[in-house]
C-alpha cells in the first residue's frame, strides 16, 4: 500500500529554504530587522551629513576635506573604542547592550536634526556627533555579530552571518533610497489630506527644513531597531576570566586573531579590501557631482542618495546569494571572483562618463564589495569560539574600521584637487594587483580559493585566558 505522495515545494520555496534558512528562528528575525533598520539609519546619516556639509557655501574649496573629516570621525571609533566594546559584548548581556545603543542613537540623530532646524552651520558640531554615532555604531555591530551565533543552530550559522551582513550592507540601499524619496516628496508641492484637515510637505519643509526632516527620518530608523531588539528573548554573553586583569582579557581577542593563521590571513586581505575599494563614503558628494549631475557643476543631494542606493542594491543581493552557498569549495571560488569584481568595478565607475554606466558600475561595485566582506565575516564567525567572540569581533572591527577611517580622510582631501573618479580608479587597480598577488604568491590563498579549506578549525587553546 503506497503512502500519501510527498508534496513538492515550488522553486521559490526551495530557494527561500536555502538562502533564507536562518529566518526560521524567531529571535534572529528580530535581530535581522534591527540590523536592517539601524544600518539604514547609519548609512542615511553618512550620506546626509556629507551632502549637507558639502552644500555649505562658506566651505567652498574645502568641502572634500570636511566630508572626509566627518567620515573619519564616524569611523575612527572603530579603531580606538572597539577593544573596550568587545569586552562589553562578552561581559554584558548582548541584548541589553543593543537596547542601550539604539536608545542613544535615537538621541544623537535627534540632536543633529535640532541643530539643522536651529540653523547651525558649524561643521565641528557635526564632527562631534559623528564621533558619538561612530562609537555607538561600532558597539552595535560588535554586539550584533556576537549575538547572531546564539540565535541559530550550527548548521545554519553561515547563512545567519551572511543574512546579518545582507541586512547591514543592503541597508545602504534602504536608508538612502528612503531619504531620496523623502527629499523628492518634500521638494514637490503635493498636498495631503482633504476638507478641514490637510497639510503640505513643502510647507513642513519650509518650517523645519528639508535636511532636518531627513535627520528625523534617521532617528526613526533607530526607533524601529530598538523596538525590534526589545522582542528578542535570547539572553547571552561571553565569558570573562575574572582572575585576569581588564587589559589581559581585552588582549585575549587580539592574541586569538594574531595566532590563528586562517583568521589573521582573512583579516589582512579584508583590510586591503576596505582601504582600497570600500573607503568611498567621503568621495560620494564629489563623485555624484561628476557622474550624475547633468552639467557637472550643480550639486544636488539627491544624486548622493541615488548613488549610495545603487551601491546598496548590489550589496543586498550579493550578501543574500553568498548566504545560500553551502559548499566550501564553491565559496572559495566565489570569494576569488568577488575579489576581482570588487577591484574592477571601481575602475569602471571612476572612469565612466555616462550616467547609466555609472549607476550600473555602482550596483556591481556594491555586489562585489559586500559579497567579499560577507564571506570574510562568515569564515571568521564559523571559526571563533563563543566565549571570546565579542573580543575577536572587536579586534576585527578595529582593524577594518580604523583603516577605513584614515583612508576616507585621505580620499576626501584628494578629491578637493583631483578627480574623485580618478582616485577610485587608481585604488581599484591597486586592489586588482593585491588579488592577483594572493593567487600567485601564496599557497594559503590558493587553498582557500580552489580547495575550499576555509573550514571551521579548532579553537586556540584556552583562548579566553583560562575561562572554560
Amino acid at each position: 500500500m503506497s503512502g500519501n505522495p510527498v508534496p513538492q515545494r515550488n522553486f521559490f520555496a526551495q530557494r527561500a529554504q536555502r538562502f533564507l534558512a536562518a529566518l526560521v528562528f524567531r529571535d534572529f528575525r528580530f535581530l535581522a530587522l534591527a540590523t536592517l533598520c539601524s544600518g539604514s539609519g547609519a548609512w542615511a546619516l553618512i550620506v546626509a551629513r556629507g551632502a549637507w556639509v558639502y552644500g555649505i557655501p562658506e566651505l567652498q574649496g574645502t568641502q572634500g576635506l570636511w566630508v572626509g573629516l566627518i567620515t573619519f570621525a564616524a569611523m575612527s571609533p572603530r579603531f580606538f573604542a572597539t577593544p573596550f566594546i568587545g569586552y562589553l559584548a562578552d561581559k554584558m548581556t548582548r541584548k541589553t547592550l543593543l537596547q542601550r545603543v539604539y536608545l542613544l542613537q535615537i538621541i544623537q540623530a535627534a540632536i543633529m536634526a535640532l541643530l539643522v532646524m536651529a540653523g547651525v552651520s558649524n561643521p565641528w558640531y557635526v564632527v562631534a556627533l559623528a564621533v558619538l554615532n561612530g562609537t555607538l555604531r561600532s558597539t552595535q555591530m560588535t554586539a550584533s555579530q556576537s549575538l547572531t551565533p546564539n540565535l541559530v543552530d550550527r548548521e545554519r550559522l553561515p547563512n545567519a552571518v551572511a543574512l546579518n551582513q545582507a541586512m547591514q550592507q543592503g541597508s545602504r540601499a534602504v536608508g538612502p533610497a528612503i531619504l531620496l524619496a523623502i527629499s523628492v516628496t518634500v521638494g514637490s508641492s503635493a498636498i495631503f489630506g482633504s476638507g478641514g484637515f490637510s497639510f503640505s510637505l513643502q510647507h513642513l519643509a519650509l518650517t523645519m527644513g528639508a535636511s532636518a526632516i531627513v535627520f528625523w527620518a534617521c532617528a526613526a530608523f533607530y526607533l524601529v531597531a530598538l523596538l525590534a531588539v526589545l522582542n528578542i528573548r535570547t539572553v547571552s554573553s561571553g565569558v570573562i576570566d575574572r582572575r585576569r586583569s581588564f587589559w589581559a582579557n581585552i588582549a585575549a581577542g587580539f592574541a586569538y586573531v594574531y595566532s590563528t593563521p586562517l583568521v589573521f590571513g582573512i583579516l589582512l586581505i579584508a583590510v586591503a579590501h576596505c582601504v582600497l575599494v570600500m573607503s568611498f563614503e567621503s568621495m560620494l558628494p564629489p563623485l555624484a557631482l561628476e557622474k550624475l549631475s547633468p552639467d557637472g557643476i550643480t550639486f544636488n543631494e539627491n544624486d548622493v542618495y541615488a548613488l549610495m542606493a545603487a551601491l546598496g542594491i548590489g550589496a543586498l543581493f550579493s550578501s543574500i546569494f553568498v548566504g545560500g552557498i553551502v559548499n566550501h569549495m564553491t565559496r572559495g571560488r566565489i570569494f576569488l571572483l568577488l575579489g576581482f569584481t570588487s577591484s574592477l568595478t571601481p575602475i569602471g565607475l571612476g572612469l565612466s562618463s555616462q550616467t547609466g554606466i555609472s549607476v550600473i558600475a555602482a550596483v556591481m561595485m556594491g555586489l562585489g564589495t559586500s559579497g567579499f566582506m560577507t564571506i570574510t565575516h562568515t569564515i571568521i564567525q564559523s571559526v571563533v569560539p563563543d566565549e571570546i567572540r565579542g573580543r575577536v569581533s572587536s579586534a576585527y572591527s578595529m582593524h577594518i574600521g580604523g583603516s577605513m577611517a584614515f583612508a576616507n580622510l585621505l580620499y576626501g582631501r584628494l578629491a578637493d584637487f583631483w578627480s574623485a573618479g580618478n582616485v577610485m580608479a587608481v585604488a581599484g587597480a591597486t586592489f586588482t594587483l593585491v588579488v592577483i598577488g594572493t593567487v600567485i604568491a601564496s599557497g594559503f590563498w590558493r587553498d582557500i580559493y580552489f580547495r575550499g579549506t576555509a573550514r571551521p578549525v579548532a579553537a586556540a587553546a584556552n583562548p579566553a585566558g583560562g575561562a572554560n
